[in-house]
């Protein structure tokens, strides 16, 4: 029987978005066959082996009897697999990836390099650019160790005329994102320009690197992506937020949002979608899963890339397993294929 560490919390805004997703997976591993440890780490990067009763695990008194581990790396190695139901700075970005590629260990998921690119919206355009996956206008601000917000240009030129540069560039309304959060934390939609500076100030709170997008009026469509080598594509599901765009409240809170799958866009247009899904995830050397996010502009049908989400959410109602189940696999088989994914590499 193959020993398995399960991993949740962490450091980042998405903290309570992965125990979320780890309490479905504890739910569901088949621990018949996995002799599995559950290990938390807090918001200041303590880790602990958690009672595994999953009632308190999104609660509030979830470190309720943990045990602390002081020696990570000695506790880490006895495992035969690491799962790290991680999302965000710290658990997707490559880090914890390289702790368990130091410790030898097979691990869910992608590699450091997948891992750090796919975390990082700007490296993110700047790597498939090269592999010509269309995207939407953007810019790249920066803010400066001396805290001033800068426009850095295609040739690493900086200007802090950042107000000027996003009018001619893009217009309003537009989109700001922090370069390396999720779960739509960090995101805010600007649409009148005296609110620019304050917006981008809110997001260089979560990260000194900031992608501002053009608007455009889409329709939003996500793949999930599951293999190695020769990975598989889920049929489209599409995104039908309750409000003007996919908040975190509208993905964990809000009942009214809801998810279509198949996506209701012409065929072609998801075989399109599908092909480009394939294409991110082998261009960003991707391993194990991920899930690849794309805007449909509703007046040209142009498709655009959103984002790919190497440890997508794995709630009960989260995008990723609902689009695997639709494809035949279940949630238990799921993790099976993780683990095994995890262990062929």
């Amino acid at each position: 029987m193959k020993k398995v560490i399960v991993l949740c919390g962490g450091q980042s805004s998405e903290h309570i978005v992965s125990r979320m997703s780890c309490q479905s997976v504890m739910r569901y591993i088949d621990k018949s066959k996995y002799d599995v440890s559950l290990v938390g780490i807090d918001l200041n990067g303590q880790w602990f082996e958690l009672d595994q009763s999953l009632d308190v695990l999104t609660g509030d008194n979830w470190l309720s009897g943990a045990k602390d581990i002081h020696d990570v790396y000695g506790y880490i190695k006895q495992f035969d697999i690491a799962y790290p139901v991680l999302h965000g700075l710290y658990g997707e970005d490559g880090t914890i990836q390289g702790l368990f590629e130091l410790a030898q260990i097979p691990y869910v998921g992608c590699r450091v390099l997948g891992s750090s690119v796919s975390m990082d919206k700007i490296y993110t355009k700047k790597v498939l650019e090269t592999a010509g996956i269309p995207q939407v206008k953007s810019l790249y601000v920066k803010k400066r160790y001396d805290n001033t917000l800068v426009v850095v240009r295609k040739d690493f030129s900086e200007t802090t005329q950042i107000l000027e540069e996003v009018t001619n560039e893009l217009g309003f309304p537009c989109f700001i994102k922090a370069s390396n959060s999720g779960s739509s934390v960090g995101c805010y939609k600007v649409s009148e320009p005296e609110d620019l500076l304050n917006k981008l100030t809110e997001a260089a709170k979560y990260d000194r690197k900031i992608v501002v997008e053009e608007c455009i009026d889409c329709i939003e469509l996500e793949v999930a992506i599951l293999g190695n080598d020769d990975p598989i594509a889920s049929r489209v599901g599409q995104i039908m937020p309750h409000g003007e765009f996919y908040t975190f409240e509208s993905k964990y809170e809000d009942a009214e949002s809801q998810t279509c799958i198949p996506a209701k866009v012409e065929q072609s247009i998801q075989d399109k979608i599908r092909e480009y899904a394939v294409t991110v995830f082998k261009a960003v050397d991707g391993h194990g899963l991920s899930r690849v996010d794309f805007f449909l502009d509703k007046k040209t049908n142009n498709v655009y890339l959103n984002e790919i989400n190497t440890m997508p959410g794995f709630t009960h109602i989260s995008m990723y397993p609902e689009l695997m189940g639709d494809f035949g696999i279940p949630y238990s088989e799921l993790i099976d294929r993780l683990l095994a994914l995890a262990l062929e590499r």
